[in-house]
């Protein structure tokens, strides 16, 4: 049986239960954050709950999010589900008289290889402002619907715009292009997850000597790019082979700055889990 930690107590998973009537089960309000671990500690934990926090204030629900606490909580999940490491979410959820906390592992072990993905253009539209396109809300439907669909064509993600028809994320990911260069990626201000990945590739890239654009981007830029890549919590970086333009055009890409930039940041997760092993 499947073990979650649900307000600080360990429990049976099917003991999860949600108010009928609540916000969190009418209306799917309430944020998460997914995270890697390795050797049964969390990766960028800090970071991660920054981000929960502020997306807590953003729906305005009041929850305590002590971080010892609750690093204490993951690592008991851990032991009692017999996983060293893999994928693991944090769930904040309006119940009704106070937000409900839970944590379970959704994933079992890390791949070592992953293999390119390829991409397809949504016909979603994205608003640059909305509240569910900047923070990692409850309301993810859109996303996991737009997601299968690609899957079920042949594609492993998916790529949105917003209302100006600027370049945002992909389903699960944030977005990173090479073109003349430089390396691109679609800013914030675009309508997209500030992704804890994403800022540390960033990081990573400048500290490399690699020319970081953060800007607005359409889908010619795209398709001129020479290299693209995903990052997400769970992969990492992650490359692309392919994308296909609404039109129909297709363009395929070369790998070359990808496996430096994934391994730098492989090695900065295993030196986060090792500051923070107990």
């Amino acid at each position: 049986m499947a073990k979650l930690i649900l307000n600080g107590e360990l429990l049976d998973a099917d003991a999860l239960s949600q108010p009928l009537l609540s916000r969190g089960f009418a209306f799917g309000f309430g944020v998460f954050e997914t995270m890697k671990f390795l050797d049964k500690t969390p990766c960028f934990f800090s970071e991660h709950l920054g981000r929960l926090r502020r997306g807590l204030v953003g729906a305005g629900l009041d929850c305590e999010l002590d971080e010892t606490a609750l690093r204490e909580q993951a690592r008991l999940l851990f032991e009692a589900e017999g996983v060293d490491a893999g994928v693991f979410k944090i769930v904040i959820t309006d119940s009704g008289k106070n937000p409900s906390l839970a944590l379970f592992v959704r994933t079992r072990g890390v791949p070592t290889e992953l293999a390119p993905s390829r991409l397809s253009q949504s016909k979603v539209v994205k608003a640059s402002q909305a509240f569910t396109s900047r923070n990692k809300s409850l309301n993810y439907m859109e996303s996991v619907l737009e997601l299968e669909k690609a899957k079920a064509t042949g594609f492993d993600e998916c790529v949105f715009k917003n209302e100006r028809n600027e370049l945002t994320e992909c389903a699960v990911s944030n977005l990173f292009f090479v073109q003349d260069g430089v390396l691109s990626t679609p800013a914030l201000d675009c309508g997209l997850l500030d992704g804890i990945v994403r800022r540390k590739v960033i990081e990573l890239a400048r500290q490399n000597g690699i020319e970081v654009k953060e800007g607005v981007f359409e889908e010619a830029d795209l398709l001129a790019a020479s290299e693209v890549f995903l990052t997400s919590s769970g992969s990492g970086p992650r490359s692309v082979a392919s994308y296909q333009a609404s039109s129909g055009t297709e363009a395929s890409y070369e790998v070359n700055w990808l496996p430096r930039l994934r391994e730098s940041y492989l090695e900065l997760e295993r030196e986060e889990a090792r500051s923070h092993r107990v």
